[in-house]
């Protein structure tokens, strides 16, 4: 039991370290409560964000450098390119379904508004 409770106790004393150190670092121990809030908002949500760009975008960004890195390298197209699904290609998928009702849609609006006119 005694050594849970150290356990438990270095792993509080390290996270109160690192907050000291978060603190003292970017000076954030000079503000007040609102503002200590509104800075560790600001903070995560650029972390979040940046931490989602890198998620959805880099994948496909590293498969294009590879991509153009074997073609260069090799004179011709890496397989690699066409066994994996991108994120834009699944996108492409889903977009080329809304594209057609989409069409459909603009095609009926187009033969309709053009009715009246040829009746004219």
């Amino acid at each position: 039991m005694t050594l849970f409770l150290y356990i438990i106790n270095s792993l509080v004393r390290w996270v109160r370290l690192k907050i000291y150190q978060y603190e003292v670092t970017f000076a954030v121990y000079m503000l007040t409560p609102t503002e200590k809030f509104i800075f560790n908002s600001l903070l995560l949500t650029l972390i979040s964000m940046i931490v989602t760009g890198i998620y959805v975008y880099l994948p496909d960004h590293i498969r294009v450098v590879y991509g153009h890195l074997y073609y260069y390298w090799a004179g011709e197209r890496p397989f690699i390119s066409a066994s994996l699904p991108s994120i834009s290609s699944v996108f492409r998928e889903t977009g080329t379904q809304t594209l057609g009702v989409m069409y459909e849609t603009a095609k009926n609006a187009a033969a309709t508004a053009t009715a009246p006119i040829a009746e004219l």
